[in-house]
């Protein structure tokens, strides 16, 4: 019987080699997992000597340096010019510090320096999602982060973490650990710790803070800049409803005290003074920092010691905050008592200067509230969007006869100023004379879906109402998008996402964010961006702005549906700037009041201090593309797509023979619009320019009556 060969003696099985390796190599190995002991050991000890005694009054953040474009200081957010209070844990109340827990750490007495559950569950949406999101970090670990590490997202930055915030709760106790935390944080306005935050925000002692202010407060932890109450109220208060909810889960308030905190008036007890920040562009910083703790959590804000380099550019900041604050002074007659100016490189993307409001630290106008980034009506502004995406598919030509009557279109009747119309008008005369009954003929024709789908291509990200009262500015955008959507025609139908950082380094110097090759997003070809450019260049003329250089521009006023004017705008752009200016009448909490003024005063003061400052670099203009041709059979001015030229276009079953340049009816003469008194006002419109039309109440429904 034959049988298999044996293994002799020598010879070894094969899941045996491994570890007989291993026994082998076991006094390297041994020297290299001991040295790694002692380097991690070494290490850990290192970190943890800079950790702030809790015994002491140490407040140990470091300043954000935001600069401009240029290398010029914006701002020092610097923690030694805002306010800190150090308390003892048990001086801080028997409400702020449950409320932080509940904000942050809910179970941080129960676990140790890392709460295995939610670092998996943040582990696997960043992994799922392709990034590094979510947070699941401790209060040891956030303690850490903003004591110790620099602003940086990566895999070793969280080993490092972990590591130092084990060896923290080998020091330090739990209560120790939370004192330090709370005396610590960053809670907006100035506050650093707890102690600051209560008097900051309601002038009282921490240990006073009732259950709804103390969970306020912990609701603005986690973004104090994005939670900002000043600006962002309903979010700050959506914010500490979440707490309570937290509080009560934790066993700190019965169901019945949250209740109760939860329909108390926190709004009417702020107490929040105007900052006695050093900005030269306060708006702007605040959104850099919004940007921060997106990019990299609030802990960069928290800790400090950070450089941010932006796109702004502090000469043309200058200039518009000049002319921001000498034109609202030009229109105070009219009722107008804020401002708001954004512009950008339409290139780049780059933000050249932010101007939210006329004067941050005036509480009567609601200063510290951005209205670059609040929604308002944009009126006849919104018009080029409508006119675009008609040329676009070819639904109309520049030389298309419309009909300014008035027209019931479906139950819906747009009204202008006169109450009339100028009769058969050409598209390009209707949108130079902003006439609203063409522009909603142009929506309807071309369909409100497609103009919509295009504004948001543009950059509108705001909703927009596919109803034909959006052709005339009846859905709300913020300036940021609108500005956003006219730098997609600046740049030739490119779009590139505006942008304020270009670079952030930590203390060391060392980069840990650049931003590099801004991607551009095709919405319309060159030709098709030339029409509308090539038309509104003639727009300052028809209105006489006496602007010192080519730009290509539209207004727009909108209607509170009784014929008062809330919002008025205008917009520019050439090849090297794009700017959009609003004006108003605004209060604190969100009030304010109705003005007097049209879009055209607008352009006759603001943007024209603005425009007539800029560098004389900023002159560029457009080349014809290919694919446009000027004129077309009896029209010789306007452009053209190849192609889309028809002798006599119309948009009615009966073709109109198309109207000379100028039309036979004008706007009839409104008073005057500016004030005469200033020397630096801008001249009154020459005789030959014809006035702003005025707003009226539209037939059906609030409807703007834009100009």
């Amino acid at each position: 019987m034959l049988s298999g060969p044996v293994a002799g003696r020598g010879q070894q099985s094969p899941w045996l080699r491994p570890l007989a390796w291993l026994w082998a190599k076991k006094a390297w190995i041994s020297a290299g997992v001991g040295a790694l002991l002692i380097a991690t050991t070494v290490y850990v000890l290192w970190a943890i000597k800079d950790l702030p005694d809790p015994s002491q009054n140490v407040l140990a953040a470091g300043d954000v340096m935001v600069l401009d474009r240029n290398g010029k200081l914006i701002e020092d957010w610097s923690p030694a010019g805002h306010y800190h209070v150090t308390l003892q844990l048990k001086e801080m109340g028997p409400y702020a510090p449950k409320a932080v827990l509940a904000a942050e750490d809910r179970n941080f007495y129960n676990h140790g320096a890392i709460d295995p559950t939610s670092t998996v569950r943040a582990a696997w949406v960043d992994i799922t999602s392709g990034g590094l999101h979510q947070g699941g970090s401790t209060i040891t670990q956030q303690l850490v982060k903003i004591q110790l590490l620099t602003p940086q997202k990566s895999v070793t930055r969280k080993v490092q973490e972990i590591v130092l915030a084990i060896a923290l709760e080998q020091r330090y106790s739990k209560d120790q650990i939370l004192g330090m935390y709370l005396n610590r944080i960053y809670f907006g306005h100035g506050a650093y710790g707890v102690g600051a935050a209560a008097r900051t925000y309601f002038n009282k002692d921490a240990k006073d803070l009732s259950p709804a202010q103390a969970a306020f407060l912990a609701g603005l932890v986690q973004a104090p800049a994005a939670y900002d109450p000043k600006v962002h109220y309903d979010l700050a208060h959506q914010r500490q409803l979440y707490v309570l909810a937290g509080m009560v889960s934790t066993g700190a308030l019965t169901s019945e005290q949250a209740d109760k905190a939860a329909g108390e008036d926190v709004k009417s007890e702020l107490q929040i003074q105007s900052t006695a920040r050093q900005s030269k562009a306060p708006h702007f910083v605040d959104h850099v920092l919004v940007d921060l703790e997106k990019l990299f959590g609030s802990a960069a804000v928290q800790q400090g010691g950070i450089v941010v380099r932006t796109t702004l550019d502090l000469d043309l900041q200058q200039v518009a905050a000049a002319a921001v604050a000498n034109g609202v002074q030009d229109l105070s007659r009219f009722n107008v008592n804020n401002s708001s100016l954004l512009a950008a490189d339409p290139k780049t993307g780059e933000v050249r200067a932010w101007v939210g409001s006329a004067d941050y630290g005036n509480d009567a106008i609601g200063g510290q509230f951005d209205v670059v980034l609040s929604p308002r009506q944009p009126g006849s502004s919104f018009k080029p969007y409508v006119y675009e995406a008609a040329l676009r598919d070819h639904k109309i030509t520049w030389a298309t006869i419309l009909h300014d009557r008035l027209t019931n279109f479906n139950g819906y009747m747009p009204r202008d100023f006169d109450n009339g119309g100028m009769g058969d008008i050409k598209a390009s005369t209707a949108i130079l004379y902003s006439r609203n009954i063409p522009a909603v003929q142009v929506g309807q024709m071309e369909g409100m879906n497609n103009v919509v789908e295009l504004a948001h291509s543009m950059g509108i990200k705001s909703k927009l109402e596919p109803y034909l009262s959006t052709a005339i500015g009846a859905s709300a955008v913020t300036m940021y998008e609108h500005v956003q959507g006219y730098q997609t025609f600046a740049n030739m139908g490119q779009r590139v996402d505006l942008r304020v950082i270009n670079e952030v380094q930590d203390s060391s110097g060392h980069t840990v964010f650049k931003y590099e090759n801004p991607t551009s997003t095709t919405v319309l070809t060159p030709a098709e961006a030339f029409l509308m450019t090539d038309v509104l260049k003639n727009y300052q003329y028809t209105w006489g702005f006496g602007w010192n250089r080519q730009m290509a521009s539209k207004t727009g006023t909108s209607d509170n549906g009784k014929g008062g004017i809330p919002d008025s705008w205008i917009l520019a752009y050439n090849p090297d700037i794009v700017v959009g200016v609003w004006i108003g009448n605004t209060a604190p909490n969100g009030g304010g009041g109705l003005i007097r003024a049209y879009g055209e005063n607008v352009g006759l003061t603001i943007m024209k201090r603005f425009v007539n400052g800029l560098p004389t670099s900023m002159r560029g203009w457009y080349q014809r593309p290919p694919g446009v041709v000027q004129g077309c059979a009896g029209d010789a001015q306007d452009p053209f797509l190849q192609g889309a030229c028809t002798a006599t276009p119309s948009a009615s079953a009966s073709p109109s023979p198309s109207p000379s340049g100028s039309p036979s009816a004008l706007p009839s003469v409104l008073p005057s619009i500016l004030p005469s008194a200033s020397a630096s006002a801008s001249p009154s419109p020459s005789p030959s320019a014809p006035p702003s039309p005025a707003a009226s109440p539209p037939a059906a429904g609030p409807q703007p009556s834009p100009s």
